[in-house]
Order: structure tokens, then sequence, then C-alpha cells
């Protein structure tokens, strides 16, 4: 058994989708099983980010962790797309921060400074 997908639920489909594909970079998935009105699915490894369409969004009520090489080299590409970001701490090499979608979803990038 393994973790397959984690599916926020969102109302507004369209601005969600262009906030984790443009800003995020994640990538779409190539198999996308209904209209991206009501499912969307990204490819991020082995358990996928799918958004469901919803009347109400989940309101963050959950935390995404994404782990990435150099945590340092993602917070400096989403300063420079005008995220307004506290300065990252170093802590033993090990760094991490957190964002919100537009829907309010917590989302960390966790890793190596």
């Amino acid at each position: 058994m393994y973790l397959g997908s984690v599916i926020l639920f969102v109302k507004d489909m369209k601005s969600v989708i262009a906030f984790y594909r443009d800003v995020v970079e994640l990538t779409p998935d190539e198999d996308q099983p209904f209209s991206e009105h009501r499912f969307f699915r990204f490819d991020t490894g082995e358990c996928k980010l799918c958004l469901h369409s919803a009347s109400k969004p989940n309101e963050g009520r959950q935390k995404l962790v994404f782990h990435v090489e150099s945590v340092n080299a993602v917070h400096q590409e989403l300063k420079s797309k005008g995220l307004r970001l506290r300065p990252l701490e170093n802590e033993d090499g090990l760094a991490c921060f957190d964002i919100r979608d537009p829907e309010k979803n917590r989302i960390q990038f966790w890793g190596k400074y």
C-alpha cells in the first residue's frame, strides 16, 4: 500500500490551478481523468496533488509539505514572482518556510538551506 494522491477541495479551480502551475511550478499530470473545471491532477512524483471542485474550499485546514533540494533557491524564486516572504533561518543546514495558495491552503517548502 502507498499514498497515491492528496486532494484539495477548492472553490476557484482556475486561480488555484494557475497558482500551483505558474507560481509553485508543478507540472500538470499527462493523464487528466475529468474536466479541468471539476478535477485537476499535478505530477508530483509517486503521490499526486489533485484539485477537486467544491462549493466550499478546505480553507487551510491542512498543510502540503514539499521536500526540495534547496529551500533558499525556492525562496528566492518565489520572491522574484512577487510573493512577500519572511527571511529564511538556516538551522544547522536545514530550513523551511510556508506560503498560502489563493484559497488559504498552507504549503511548506522544507529541506537543506
